[in-house]
């Protein structure tokens, strides 16, 4: 008991000094991400089609025909922030402070499914996987943009934490919320039914827990999504008479972009993410793969498989930008590889975790203060304007994404593309 109560005390200086330096580079990272908003133009040229979206529902909230391709329900969040009186630049400023609950909310999230029952090492997961969330380049880059793939993020997250806290009704509402924000959360949804149904055979009794659990995931996990994208559909079909033509027009749109990019099938599962995450991490990730898996972690998992095949068959371009939502799950699972090696050979584990970071804090200096301004002005686009929008211009400015605004004439498109 005595020797108990001397390691908790001995561990409490080392515990606040972790906090401290934590809390130091998160507000450092905001800081920069701030000045960027301040002196770089938005990095994404979809986020002004957007806007112009959110501004057109302030005077027609009901008609579905807007949104385009797009799902609806972040247009409905900006057009609130519009209606506060919020700029372009202001919304930008709110996406970098949900960029600063992202490192935070893993450190929280991994400190309550922590496996108590692993090595005394396993206890620095959380904050080691909060320290590459705060220097990875998608969640500072994304920080800076008006674009929804921060507010996904946390969305994805927060379903999941719920799941691990049995609070399953709560995981379906916000996973239904995410579904109507982005496409790739419907993977989320259908691997959740898929296993649900797999669960069913009495050889998964058989299976490993972990793997056997994330078959026994209630339905009422999925079923709000079903509902609230059923009801995306149905308002598409009263208003156009058609239930999927939306999806229609997605694939062809995403396609013929698809075909003038030349890419092949490595690029968005092996390239990219050695771009955005860098090698030290991605063999950390495979090391504590094993170790951070949760039944939960089925909705990232769904989310990254619905991104591949969509890749496949070309309708989805593999933008850098996809990877942010499953950017929290990569770095807990690279913190445990780095603890399970180090298991092992102790120096291992901070040598690999601080190599892990150099190496994003690399790459997000290298995207912040080189690619990006290299490509402000480089590439001017048209008008962000499409069928549905007004006319803002886009002002040359550099491209998260790899699709240009609607309206764009997909012939100029190769000209302007980036690979980020």
């Amino acid at each position: 008991m005595a020797n108990g109560t001397s390691l908790a005390v001995a561990a409490s200086p080392s515990t606040r000094w972790r906090t401290i330096a934590l809390s130091v580079l998160i507000v450092l990272a905001a800081l920069v991400r701030l000045w960027l908003i301040r002196h770089f133009p938005e990095p994404d040229t979809d986020a002004p089609g957007h806007l112009g979206i959110a501004r057109a529902l302030l005077t027609d909230p009901t008609n579905v025909a807007l949104h385009w391709v797009w799902l609806p329900a972040y247009h409905f969040v900006l057009a609130a922030f519009l209606l506060f009186g919020l700029s372009a630049d202001a919304i930008r400023v709110v996406n970098c402070a949900l960029a600063v609950l992202v490192p935070v909310l893993v450190l929280r999230y991994g400190q309550s499914t922590a496996d108590r029952t692993q090595s005394g090492a396993s206890t620095y997961v959380p904050w080691m996987a909060a320290v590459l969330c705060a220097v990875s380049p998608l969640v500072n880059l994304l920080g800076t943009s008006a674009q929804q793939e921060t507010l996904f993020t946390l969305l994805v997250l927060g379903a999941v934490w719920s799941v691990d806290l049995g609070r399953f009704v709560l995981a379906g509402a916000i996973l239904a919320l995410a579904s109507l924000i982005r496409y790739e959360a419907w993977g989320a949804v259908v691997l959740v039914i898929a296993l649900r149904i797999m669960g069913q055979h009495p050889a998964i009794g058989r299976l490993p827990a972990r793997v056997a659990n994330a078959c026994r995931l209630p339905l009422v996990i999925a079923a709000p999504s079903i509902v609230a994208v059923g009801g995306w559909f149905l308002a598409h079909k009263l208003r156009e008479g058609q239930w999927f033509g939306v999806l229609r027009e997605l694939y062809r749109y995403t396609h013929v972009q698809r075909d003038s990019l030349h890419r092949d099938l490595l690029w968005f599962p092996l390239q990219q993410p050695l771009y955005l995450f860098g090698s030290v991490v991605a063999v950390l990730f495979f090391a504590g793969l094993r170790r951070a898996w949760r039944p939960s972690h089925v909705i990232p998992l769904g989310i990254y498989l619905f991104l591949l095949g969509a890749y496949a068959f070309k309708g989805a371009l593999g933008s850098a930008r996809y990877y942010e939502s499953v950017t929290p799950f990569v770095a807990l699972a690279a913190a445990h590889g780095a603890c399970s090696v180090g298991a092992r050979w102790r120096w291992i584990a901070p040598a690999a975790f601080l190599a892990a970071s150099v190496q994003l804090v690399s790459l997000t200096t290298q995207l912040f203060f080189w690619t990006w301004p290299s490509n402000v002005g480089a590439q001017t686009s048209p008008a962000a304007s499409g069928p549905t929008t007004g006319g803002a211009s886009n002002g040359g400015r550099a491209t998260l994404t790899n699709a240009p605004p609607p309206g764009t004439r997909l012939p100029a498109r190769e000209a302007r593309t980036s690979r980020h």
